[in-house]
Parts: C-alpha cells; structure tokens; sequence
C-alpha cells in the first residue's frame, strides 16, 4: 500500500501544494476506507454515504494518477512532490483520499520529517479511525470525528481533532442536497464539555490550508479542535 503524490494543486481551498492519494489501485483504497460509514450508505437506517472523496472529481484525478504511474512511477512519489513544489508552498496534503490508517507509525513519522526536512511548515492529515484501526497514529494525523461529542473524546484521549459541523453550511455552497441547510452567518459553536470550535479559516475566512496550516497535526495544541462546515 502506497501514497500516489503530485506536486501542484488547483484545489482552491488547500492552495496550490503537493497532495498524496492513498492506493495505487482503488481495491487498496477501499480497504483504507473500510468501516467508515460515509463511504456506504446504511441500506436499513440510510444514514451515512457522502464522502466528498467517492463521489467528487478527486476519484477521476486519482484514476488518472494510477494510470499514469505505472508509465512514470519516480514521478509519483513524496520526494519528486517535494523537489517539484512551487516555492510557495508551506504545507502538504496527505491522504486526499483513503485513509493513513493503514500505514504503520513510522511511515507516518518519516513523512512528517521528510517534508519539514525539505523546508516546509507540515503536513496535514486526518484519520477516520482514531478508535480502532488509526489509534496508533495519534499525535502524527488529526482524529476525523463525526459529532462534536466524538471530538470531545477524541481530545479527552490525547488527539487533536477535526470535526463536521452539520447545522450551518459553508458560506456560498451550492450543492442541490444542501438546499435546505441555513448558511454560516458567524455563528460560533463550542463541544459538549465546552471546548470552542475554531471555523476552517478556508470556508469563513480569505486563507487557504497553505497560509493557515492548523490542522497540522503535531502543532497547535493551543486549538485542539477544528470545524468544518458542511458543503
């Protein structure tokens, strides 16, 4: 199991960084995935399926990648992202697709050092799993909740954590199935035991993930949980 990574980005909301995509086939990106419930929609309850990931662009672009690297794999891989950046970018962005659990700590680690050996800031990276099968990269990736109780017991537990705030929808979306969500006016939203939520600066503010940086997992433990907006 491998991270297919690309140097450049037009993802607006990251900013134009290098990006990796779990799986160099789409079976080895389905078991990253496996147990998530918003990959599948529950047949009897009809809750969960969703993820922006398996429904949006990104599963064409990470088509063509698989495809691509078997004619040029030395042009897929973390350090040929980091050689080819833009002098630019501050960040990476790891796991677009799929989920990191499948990789051991160490992997994960050395990811970590390598980008900042390259004169970067950091990478962000989050993980679905931090109960079960990602519990061992606690402190390397950002614990992906669904609930804001979730993320309660996801900081109670040592991580930092990122969460989908579900009331409001992001400012300007225009997604059909959230027609009857309410936008973000600047509401503020805090945990169950308390804890504020800080907003992604790239949904409500003029930052993208390059000129923000706080879902860096191993810095600012000073903000130890971060919302996004649904869109």
């Amino acid at each position: 199991m491998k991270m297919l990574w690309r140097p450049t980005s037009g993802n607006k909301k990251t900013g134009n960084i290098p990006q990796g995509y779990i799986g160099y086939t789409k079976e080895e990106t389905e078991a990253s995935c496996a147990g998530c419930k918003w990959r599948r929609k529950d047949p009897e309850t009809g809750e969960g399926g969703g993820c922006y990931y398996w429904q949006g662009q990104t599963q064409g672009a990470h088509k063509s990648m698989r495809v691509r690297e078997r004619r040029h794999p030395d042009e897929y891989t973390l350090d040929y992202a980091l050689e080819n950046a833009r002098r630019a970018a501050r960040y990476v962005r790891a796991a677009v697709g799929g989920d990191p659990n499948i990789f051991d700590r160490e992997a994960v680690e050395n990811a970590h050092k390598k980008v900042k050996a390259a004169g970067m800031k950091g990478m962000l990276i989050y993980n679905h799993f931090f109960r079960t099968k990602g519990k061992h990269l606690k402190g390397l990736t950002m614990a992906s909740c669904d609930t804001v109780a979730d993320a309660d017991e996801a900081i109670d537990q040592g991580w930092r954590a990122a969460v989908t705030i579900t009331s409001h929808k992001a400012p300007g979306s225009k997604k059909p199935q959230l027609r009857s969500v309410p936008e973000w006016s600047g509401q503020d939203y805090t945990t169950p035991k308390g804890r504020k939520i800080v907003l992604c600066p790239a949904q409500v503010g003029r930052k993208d993930c390059n000129t923000c940086g706080l879902c860096d997992p191993t810095k600012h433990n000073g903000v130890p949980v971060i919302g996004f907006l649904i869109h």
